[in-house]
Parts: structure tokens; sequence; C-alpha cells
């Protein structure tokens, strides 16, 4: 296979993702599939009528691009059919920086194309913990809020990410807002994949409002929830709160550094898309 092989993946391509998947014993989560789908440039690699690999970009202007669901399937491992996705993602992304959270399994591929290592990403699951969950500091998101919570993102993320916001307003399942003298300082989502609920993305001015945010998020949830974070000091507090250690991946660039305040940005909507 070539470059030229490489097709454009839509919604229409959603079961044969979901197969790819589930040949890499990846969870076949219908809803996040779709959302990037929609949100994001698919591409694919076909054998015959089956889908050989794929990858998702997510293009936030000239100064970002977030690279995820790199997937290449069993049958073809070790045949160069990743490094043709990444070249095409790469090549069509045209921004400063590319992005993405690699496995322990990419890192080699991802570190021959010139991608370099930022930090780790720790993955945390389990039932929230906390007879106080600090929802009077935070109050239900509501579309009032839009043009301050988009404004918010531009300023921690260092692009505008707005119509990924107004995407991720049909996906999420529950925001919150934190005001400090009636201006918006931190917002936190959340949102469903299969049997867990993903809280993301957290952003706050301190670990002391994106906790207050994320319990107030994780106290309605009934059940397992997640947090991905490259803060080990908010990876020590989920621990303490019962959301405790699951795996971890690393966060690599590929250009110039990540813009923005990472400092305030405590965890992505998802590892996907940064």
């Amino acid at each position: 296979m070539d470059t030229a092989s490489i097709a454009r993946l839509g919604i229409d391509d959603l079961a044969a993702c979901l197969d790819l998947a589930a040949d890499r014993r990846w969870p076949r989560a219908r809803r996040k599939w779709s959302f990037l789908l929609t949100v994001g440039e698919g591409f694919g690699l076909r054998e015959q009528q089956d889908l050989a690999g794929s990858v998702i970009l997510s293009r936030f202007g000239p100064r970002l691009a977030w690279i995820g669901m790199m997937l290449v399937a069993s049958r073809w491992n070790r045949r160069g059919l990743g490094r043709l996705l990444m070249r095409h993602a790469m090549d069509t992304a045209r921004a400063d920086t590319v992005a993405l959270h690699a496995t322990a399994e990419g890192v080699p591929l991802y570190e021959k194309l010139g991608f370099r290592v930022t930090g780790p990403v720790h993955t945390h699951r389990g039932r929230f913990a906390c007879s106080r969950p600090g929802t009077g500091r935070t109050r239900p998101f509501t579309y009032a809020d839009l043009d301050a919570v988009r404004a918010l993102d531009a300023e921690v993320t260092g692009v505008d990410r707005g119509e990924l916001l107004t995407g991720y307003l049909r996906f999420a399942g529950h925001m919150r807002v934190l005001e400090s003298a009636g201006v918006i300082t931190g917002y936190a989502g959340s949102w469903r994949d299969g049997d867990l609920v993903v809280i993301g993305p957290v952003l706050a001015a301190d670990l002391s409002d994106a906790a207050d945010l994320i319990a107030a998020v994780a106290s309605t949830v009934d059940g397992d929830v997640r947090l991905d974070t490259e803060h080990p000091e908010l990876a020590e507090w989920a621990t303490a709160h019962g959301i405790t250690p699951w795996f971890e991946t690393t966060c690599m660039v590929h250009g110039q550094d990540l813009p923005g305040d990472r400092s305030r940005l405590f965890t992505p909507v998802m590892q996907a898309l940064g």
C-alpha cells in the first residue's frame, strides 16, 4: 500500500472503525468514534472491503493539530501502514505543533517520525469518594456561558476550539462552571464511554478549583469515572478520592511546544483530542 490508497473516513465508516478497534482489543466505543468522525478528519487504508488502518486528525488553526485513533489491523503488523497514515496526517495538518497521546507500543514509531516526549499522562479510574462534593463553588453550565467558556478555552489552550466546543455541548453529559467575581475562571464537562464516565475537559485556575469542578461533576455519577491528566498533583488527589491509577500513556509533540497555558489544562476532552 502507499499514500494513494488513503481515503477519507466518515460516519458511514463507523462500523468498520469499530471492527478495527475490536481487532486491536480496543473497546467498541461507538459514541466516541461517532464524535471524532464528526468533529475531526478521519483517514483510512483499505484492503479490499476491510479497513486496514485508521487515524483521526483534529485541526485547530495553524498553531495546533491533534492526532488520535491511529490503529492498524493486526494482520498488517510491521508492514509500514502506521507510518503511512501518520505521514499523511502530519502533512495534512499544516500546523506549527502536532501532538498526540502515545501508548508504549507507539512511542518508537512516533520518535522515528520526529515526535518528542513532553511527559506522562496518568489515567485513573474508580468510583468517586467524597462526602463534600464542592458544588457550592460551581454551578451548571448554561448556553449564556458559551462565549465566556470559549474565550477561557482559547486562553488556556492557545487556539480557538469553538467548533469543537459547540459539538461537545451535544456530546457531553454534564457541564459545570466556576466563577470568581462574576468571571468564569474554570469549567468541566463529562461524557459517557461505555460503562465509564470520562471527566474532561477540566480547565481551572489552580488545583483547588480543578478539584472542586471534578468533585461537582463526579458526585453526579453512579459508577466509575475516568480522569486523564498530566498533572501529578491532580493524580494524587484523584487517588485519595477513590479514582485510582489505571494505566499511563505519553504526550508527544512534533514541531513547536504546545501553545497556551498547560498549567491550567487539568484534563483533556479525551486523549484522542487533547
